[in-house]
């Protein structure tokens, strides 16, 4: 999710099955790896839409990231929690 989060920085998520989510908000999903695939990965994505029980994400580095564009939209209960704060740590010289 460069260049909004960057190595190091620490977030606060809100895990709620019963949050409400809106465009432009920031997310954590647990996606499979593939559709065989039992494990999960988590990724941070913006919402781009809602339609129904589906979301659009984007990342916010379009040339770097993989997000709805190569996944295509994602089920709503993939959502796992909101991005409510970050915490930059600073770098020690």
């Amino acid at each position: 999710m460069a260049p909004t989060f960057n190595d190091g920085d620490w977030l606060l998520v809100w895990y709620s099955p019963s949050m409400r989510i809106h465009v432009g908000q920031l997310i954590v999903l647990r996606r499979p790896l593939d559709s065989r695939a039992e494990a999960a990965s988590l990724f941070i994505k913006r919402i781009a839409g809602i339609t129904g029980s589906f979301v659009t994400v984007h990342g916010d580095n379009k040339d770097a990231s993989t997000d709805s564009r190569q996944w295509g939209d994602v089920p709503r209960e993939e959502i796992i929690g909101r991005v409510i704060g970050r915490y930059h740590k600073g770098k020690r010289v």
